[in-house]
C-alpha cells in the first residue's frame, strides 16, 4: 500500500526533528569547600584563598557527574575555572563522561579558563589564588583529562593586575568569555561550565543577552556590523534573572529560535541532600522574593 503524502510529510518532519541537535549551555557550581566545615583550615592551609573540596563536596561532585553523564545530547566540552575546587568538580564529571568511550576521539577534556574564575570583590592576595595550569597539582595528576592545546581567553595577568573587580568588570569579563566559548563551539554547543556562585549567576545572565549565535549565517562584514549595532542599541540591558547557585547545582539554557532560553534554574534533585549553600548577590535579594 502506497504511503500518502501526509504520511511521508509527517515522517520527514519527525526524522528532521530527531536529527536536529539541541544546543545547550550548562552552568554548574563547585561542591562544598573544606573551609566551610573546618573553620581552622584557612589559618593553616598552604593556599588559604584556594580551598579544596570537603569529603562531602567530592561526593556532591560525583553525584553531579553521574547526572551529567546521562544527559543527551552528550556534553561535548567542559570549561572550568582554574581553582582547586572547580577543577576537582570538573574532573569528577570528565571521568564519568569518559568512562565508557570507545576511542580517543570521544574523550572529553577540560578547558581551564580563568575567565570563569572567582569574582574578586575583596582585596585578596591574588598571588595565592591564581596559578597557571602548569602549577596545578590536580591538573598535572590528571593530564589526560586536561586540554593542553586550549588557549584561554582571559590570561593570568588580568587577576594579578585587578585588586578589586567591580560587578560591571565581572559582567564584561563573563560576556566576553562566553561569546568566545560560543564562537569556538558553533557545531556542538552542548557545553558544561564549572564555576563559582557569582560567575554562574552573572554568566547565566550574560548568556541570556546573546540573542543569536555570533556571526553565524552572516555573509559579509556589513551584516556583522549591523548585528553588533542591534546588540548595542536594543540588547544592552542586563537580564536580571533570579539565578539560583547552590553547590553542584545545574542551570542550563537551550538555543531556541536564535535566543538562549533558561530551562532549568539551580537544579539539585540528583544530590542526595538536595539544594545546599545557595549564594546570591546581596543587592539582588528582592529578585528572589516570591511575587504576590
Amino acid at each position: 500500500m502506497q504511503a500518502s503524502f501526509a504520511d511521508i510529510y509527517t515522517k520527514t518532519i519527525l526524522t528532521t526533528m530527531a536529527t536536529v541537535r539541541k544546543k545547550r549551555i550548562y552552568f554548574a557550581r563547585h561542591g562544598e569547600r573544606i573551609d566551610w566545615i573546618d573553620k581552622n583550615w584557612m589559618a593553616t592551609g598552604e593556599r588559604p584563598s584556594d580551598p579544596s573540596l570537603s569529603h562531602y563536596g567530592l561526593q556532591q561532585a560525583r553525584e553531579l557527574a553521574l547526572y551529567v553523564a546521562q544527559i543527551q545530547p552528550r556534553i561535548t566540552h567542559i570549561y572550568a575555572s582554574p581553582f582547586l575546587r572547580t577543577i576537582q568538580t570538573a574532573l569528577q564529571v570528565a571521568h564519568e563522561l569518559n568512562r565508557h568511550v570507545s576511542s580517543a576521539d570521544e574523550i572529553i577534556k577540560i578547558r581551564l579558563e580563568p575567565g570563569y574564575g572567582e569574582y574578586f570583590f575583596d582585596e585578596w592576595d591574588q598571588s595565592t589564588i591564581y596559578r597557571p595550569s602548569s602549577q596545578l597539582f590536580e591538573a598535572s595528576q590528571n593530564i589526560a583529562c586536561i586540554d593542553q592545546d586550549y588557549d584561554s581567553v582571559i590570561k593570568s595577568d588580568y587577576y594579578l593586575q585587578t585588586k578589586i573587580e567591580s560587578r560591571q568588570q565581572l559582567r564584561n569579563r563573563l560576556k566576553r568569555v562566553i561569546e568566545s566559548t560560543l564562537d569556538s563551539s558553533k557545531d556542538d554547543s552542548n557545553i558544561l561550565i564549572v564555576t563559582h556562585a557569582a560567575p554562574l549567576i552573572e554568566g547565566a545572565r550574560a548568556l541570556a543577552t546573546i540573542t543569536r549565535e555570533r556571526n553565524q549565517g552572516m555573509n559579509n562584514m556589513e551584516e556583522i556590523e549591523n548585528q553588533k549595532n542591534l546588540e548595542t542599541n536594543n540588547l544592552s540591558k542586563w537580564e536580571m534573572l533570579p539565578i539560583r547557585a547552590g553547590v553542584c547545582s545545574l542551570t542550563y539554557f537551550e538555543l531556541i529560535d536564535d535566543k538562549w532560553i533558561l530551562l532549568e534554574n539551580g537544579l539539585a534533585s540528583y544530590l542526595s541532600k538536595g539544594e545546599q549553600n545557595v549564594w546570591i548577590f546581596p543587592d539582588d535579594s528582592s529578585l528572589y522574593e516570591p511575587s504576590e
